[in-house]
């Protein structure tokens, strides 16, 4: 249900690559390149969190604004939200790379959609709905039901001065 297989793995790393500090390598470019390219074909929010990460990134190591394929990335994102009362989540049809799927799919795909956000400093009031959902997300042990699920909302939870602030 994916169409193009290879965008969210090629984001992934591309991100992956640029975060670890290797953004400048050709590999990162050229994936950087492709993201750019097939950024429109993230329909399913887990994809395109992935992109919008991707993106975000490479714009953010490059010492530049945010490019027109960030933004557009960025507002795909955003049209995925589903909203309920005062919180925002997203809801993958795809099992996410650790197999997350259901609640912790919606976790796992709501924090990355967060952490886009959040660093793009783009809707704020999105990324703090979204915040929102994940702190009710999680379980009663304190984590979010996985490993995976835990690891990426504390990431976009710790993003986020005033929340880091307050941990």
């Amino acid at each position: 249900s994916l169409g193009n297989d290879r965008l969210p793995v090629t984001a992934y790393i591309t991100w992956s690559l640029i975060d670890a500090g290797f953004g400048a390598e050709d590999a990162a470019r050229r994936g950087l390149d492709y993201v750019r390219e097939f950024q429109s074909q993230a329909n399913d929010p887990y994809v395109a969190a992935l992109v919008a990460n991707a993106l975000v990134a490479g714009d953010q190591a490059a010492g530049g604004e945010l490019s027109s394929a960030a933004r557009s990335a960025l507002e795909r994102l955003a049209g995925l939200a589903v909203r309920e009362g005062q919180f925002v989540y997203w809801k993958s049809a795809v099992a996410t790379f650790v197999g997350g799927e259901g609640q912790t799919g919606s976790i796992e795909t709501t924090a990355l959609a967060a952490f886009a956000f959040l660093r793009a400093g783009e809707q704020p009031d999105l990324a703090n709905a979204a915040l929102g959902f994940l702190v009710r997300e999680k379980d009663s042990f304190g984590t979010w039901h996985s490993t995976q699920a835990t690891v990426l909302a504390l990431k976009a939870l710790t993003a986020m001065p005033e929340v880091h602030d307050k941990l």
